[in-house]
């Protein structure tokens, strides 16, 4: 039977291989054929028929070819697949080595733009208005940049811009910080090659009002702030942590610091800023608080500083320098600025702001000559809800023609005589003149005479007498605070300012008041709104000035403005009381 099996075998293979041909010849087809057989069971013989006895045997089997080549396909696709996660992995691998080595060289540049963010800060500033006077006088500006016609000219009202500002601030570095703002304003007035231009402004029947030109009514920009901070001065002194030391256009130690605790500066001016001295000098400047014991209440709070006689607006002429002090002592501490009992000394002495050669030249009226001076002493209590202080101002020599006439003023005293002249040399010009019947004035075309009841020529002459005699002494007295209205946006707020330009002549026909009261709204922590009525009363009755009075102060005769001024001793010069300013303002500042 062995031997039977194996020719079977042998007889299968060789069936198997005579049949290749024909299978290679099915490969274009999807299903390919089992081969099958019959044996004789009792032989053993293979037969290729069935009959009697035979069992079938089949050889092979059915092969499906395209699920063969999904197979192969599906598995190429894998080992495809599995190259590109390796290569993947590998890359990423690569690129983590690679930024761990960037990371770890830590170049300059790389923490520079990743705290690109902290490095500026911008922000700006704006105070608008609109104005309605029922009565208009002579007086100092109401806020920057501000003037109005003088008498006679009730109900003008205006809308106003009075102050923008952008504010940039670069930090290059924690200790640093380095500030630039400009200030976009509108000037006032005509430039001083335009000779047809009077500067002045209102009563034009008269020209006689006028106001302190700053050249040519256009929009302008200048440079209110620019100064390089080092801000960790005495970070190693615990008690003086906090100091700083700024080089350049500064703003002053107590000006911006007064405004701060009033709150209201974009209503109306501080009183010594309402005068003339300006929130921003060049020069140097050191400040910072002082904390006892290592606490962290401020006991003493300081500013001192070294500057040009000029200011940001305003060219360095002299050859001196002025120096300014602020020390302010909270006898309790204060956790924040202004908290509670405050006492604050202030003091500025320097020298008019003229070159050397007109500083040594023998005059009459010295006031851009002498030294000025001034002091502040102030008591102030603040409190979240409300603050009052109040304010004793004394000076020398600190208040000049302009200063006082900066909104509004006669057109003499800034260069452009007022009221027709009186040409003709007779008995009417002598009296009106003061002129001796002699004739020892000659009011004539080239030299007129000023018309003392129909000017303010004269008058104008005796303020600068009064202001610029280089023995000028100022003495003042202010009340300012606000209430904030609990569980409301609302706040009250005032102040009130009552000064005597010089107090050495005996009865002075400038001594005014100044007084301010208003409501107002903060809408956000950004935008507020106001409401208040602004007035300025020079309080003495109407009077005159005879002439001899006046030469003992430092009026003087002979020309003024290219006018003859009243000369004989015993004639009065009338109507030396300006007229009285009365004023509704709505405000509105935005501080980003």
């Amino acid at each position: 039977m062995r031997r039977k099996w194996k020719i079977v075998l042998a007889a299968a293979c060789w069936v198997l291989f005579s049949t290749a041909p024909g299978l290679r010849a099915q490969e274009g087809y999807t299903i390919t054929k089992a081969t099958t057989l019959w044996v004789d069971q009792r032989t053993g013989q293979v037969f290729i028929r069935p009959g009697r006895g035979r069992v079938a045997m089949t050889i092979g089997q059915a092969v499906d070819a395209a699920k063969i080549e999904q197979q192969v396909e599906d598995k190429t696709n894998a080992k495809v697949q599995a190259a590109v996660t390796q290569a993947q992995e590998e890359q990423r691998l690569k690129d983590e080595q690679l930024a761990k080595k960037v990371d770890a060289m830590q170049p300059a540049w790389h923490d520079y733009l990743a705290n690109w963010q902290d490095k500026f800060r911008i922000g700006t500033l704006f105070f608008g208005d609109y104005r309605f006077y029922s009565l208009t006088g002579f007086q100092p500006s109401e806020l920057d940049n501000l003037n109005n016609p003088g008498p006679g000219n009730g109900n003008f009202n205006s809308f106003d811009i009075s102050r923008i500002y952008t504010n940039l601030y670069f930090f290059p570095t924690k200790d640093w910080q380095f500030r630039f703002t400009p200030e976009i304003y509108k000037t006032n007035g005509c430039p001083s090659s335009d000779a047809s231009c009077s500067n002045t402004y209102g009563n034009t029947s008269t020209g006689s009002n006028s106001y302190s030109s700053n050249l040519d009514g256009n929009l302008a920009l200048r440079v209110k702030y620019a100064y390089l901070q080092y801000l960790s001065l005495w970070k190693d002194v615990p008690m003086l942590k906090g100091g700083s030391i700024s080089f350049g256009a500064l703003p002053n130690p107590f000006i911006p610091w007064q405004e701060d605790l009033y709150g209201y500066r974009f209503v109306n001016l501080g009183p010594w800023n309402y005068l003339g001295l300006s929130s921003s000098q060049l020069g140097i400047q050191m400040e910072g608080p002082v904390k006892l014991r290592g606490g962290e209440k401020t006991y003493l709070d300081y500013g001192v500083g070294v500057y040009n006689n000029g200011n940001f607006h305003a060219f360095e002429q002299s050859d001196t320098k002025e120096m300014m002090a602020r020390v302010t002592a909270y006898p309790f501490g204060a956790d924040w600025r202004f908290q509670g009992l405050g006492l604050t000394g202030f003091y500025n002495y320097g020298w008019g702001n003229t070159t050397p050669d007109n500083m040594n030249i023998p005059t009459t009226l010295k006031q851009t000559n002498a030294h000025f001076e001034r002091i502040a002493a102030l008591l102030h209590y603040s409190q979240p809800l409300w603050n009052l202080a109040g304010e004793f101002d004394y000076g020398q020599n600190a208040v000049s023609l302009g200063n006082m006439f900066s909104g509004s003023g006669p057109s003499d005293a800034f260069g452009t005589a007022s009221g027709p002249a009186i040409s003709n040399n007779n008995l009417k010009s002598q009296v009106l003149t003061g002129a001796p019947l002699t004739g020892s004035l000659s009011c004539s075309s080239t030299t007129p005479c000023y018309n003392v009841f129909g000017s303010y020529g004269p008058q104008t002459a005796v303020y600068r007498a009064i202001l610029q005699n280089g023995r000028e002494r100022n003495i003042g007295l202010d009340f300012f605070g606000h209430f904030n209205i609990p569980n409301t946006k609302l706040s009250l707020f005032g102040m009130f300012q009552w000064f005597m330009p010089n107090d050495n002549i005996t009865e002075n026909p400038l001594d005014f008041q100044r007084f301010i009261v208003g409501i107002a709204y903060r809408y956000n922590e950004y935008l507020r709104f106001a409401i208040d009525s602004q007035n300025t009363s020079y309080y003495h009755n109407q009077f005159g000035i005879p002439v001899g009075a006046a030469e003992g102060f430092g009026y003087t005769t002979g020309t003024f403005n290219g006018r003859h001024v009243p000369s004989i001793k015993t004639f009065t010069i009338p109507n030396l009381v300006p007229s009285d300013t009365h004023s509704i303002f709505a405000n509105v500042e935005f501080a980003y």
